[in-house]
């Protein structure tokens, strides 16, 4: 018996021997740990983990901006706070800056009263310092340095939801 011309079999192989297997080998979904093999297992899992952290991304993402704080600077020279009066709405935040050599506070002048209701006192504000205040009801709010009195600014808060103003 001749046996035909196959590439794929060895030239040792003993007479007899079948040249060709008709057996097809069974295909298995489940890999040989029984483990079900998916087509697209690795990256239907990173693209699971990038929908979740998207979706959490965008639900703590803020419905409304957040306005910066309104920035007033302690100054060595008159006028001292820059700007003098500042106009901002309910819940906005205000921030002094004491870029000067010596420590200076923001006091509001209810606060030298003993009937008045303090709004706020900012203690001694640093050389290279800030204090901030994060936010206010409406009024109006004058206030001074403790230490140099002749430092005075003034708050205008208001319930108007336009654009702050600086004086």
């Amino acid at each position: 018996m001749t046996q035909p011309n196959n590439p794929y079999l060895n030239e040792r192989t003993p007479p007899g021997t079948p040249t060709e297997s008709f057996r097809i080998e069974p295909v298995s979904m489940y890999n040989v740990s029984g483990r079900l093999i998916h087509w697209n297992d690795g990256s239907m899992n990173w693209r699971l983990l990038l929908l979740v952290i998207a979706t959490c991304t965008l639900m703590a993402w803020p419905t409304s901006a957040t306005p910066p704080a309104t920035q007033v600077i302690m100054d060595s020279g008159s006028p001292y706070y820059v700007p003098s009066a500042v106009t901002v709405t309910s819940g906005a935040a205000i921030r002094w800056e004491n870029p000067t050599p010596t420590h200076h506070t923001v006091t509001h002048d209810a606060c030298f009263e003993s009937s008045g209701r303090c709004a706020f006192d900012s203690g001694a504000v640093e050389p290279g310092g800030a204090y901030t205040i994060p936010n206010l009801p409406p009024g109006r709010y004058h206030y001074q340095c403790r230490i140099h009195p002749i430092m005075r600014g003034m708050i205008i808060v208001t319930d108007s939801p336009l654009l702050p103003s600086q004086t």
